[in-house]
């Protein structure tokens, strides 16, 4: 079958593995490409004005965030309902992602060696109240058997993060043991075997 995609991703991104584990998962016509260098080069704003990955190249067009790149991925995986169900599971799903990108920004500005600087205006320090996030989202994704068994959207994008955490260092975060059951079976397939994280922490070359 012919490449129909093209998928922009960097390999240190638990955003582009979300990605990267569906297209193996329904063996999609996508051909993934590796940038460069990170953060991606000033000319990938081109691409996406945020900077970010992936990007999702079909025809003309340029598929970005993370959520509009899975839910294609689902159609073209053919829709299967087992996977999301877009009614009663979007906002979740955008939740989980918004509470990634709160757990990314905490990591990095700890990597970064970031602190005050000068007196604390907001009363509040961001890379904690980031990480807090996250837990919040994690204790909100447990409730009500919001999180389904099996290679779900919002189960990979969940098992996708802790994974990313956990090989680099990131903060030890809670979660249920139903959560952590549905992270590990996600974690023996060979589409998360084959796209695993490499182990980094701060201060390594990678």
């Amino acid at each position: 079958m012919a490449p129909e995609g093209h998928l922009s991703i960097f390999l240190g991104s638990p955003f582009s593995r979300m990605a990267q584990v569906l297209v193996r998962e329904w063996r999609l016509p996508v051909t993934e490409a590796e940038l460069p260098s990170f953060p991606p080069a000033e000319a990938f704003f081109a691409e996406n004005p945020l900077g970010q990955v992936p990007v999702l190249a079909i025809g003309g067009e340029r598929l970005f965030p993370t959520l509009i790149v899975l839910e294609r991925l689902w159609r073209m995986g053919g829709s299967p309902e087992e996977a999301y169900r877009p009614d009663a599971e979007r906002q979740f799903l955008a939740t989980l992602l918004g509470g990634g990108d709160a757990l990314v920004a905490a990591t990095y500005q700890r990597w970064a060696g970031l602190g005050p600087v000068g007196p604390n205006h907001v009363g509040f320090d961001p890379g904690a109240r980031n990480l807090a996030r996250f837990v919040a989202v994690l204790d909100w994704a447990d409730e009500g058997g919001r999180i389904r068994e099996g290679v779900t959207l919002p189960g990979v994008a969940l098992a996708c993060l802790l994974a990313w955490s956990g090989a680099r260092g990131g903060p030890a975060t809670r979660t249920s043991a139903r959560i952590a059951e549905i992270v590990a079976d996600l974690g023996e397939r060979e589409s998360f075997r084959e796209t695993r994280p490499q182990p980094w922490l701060p201060g390594e070359e990678h």
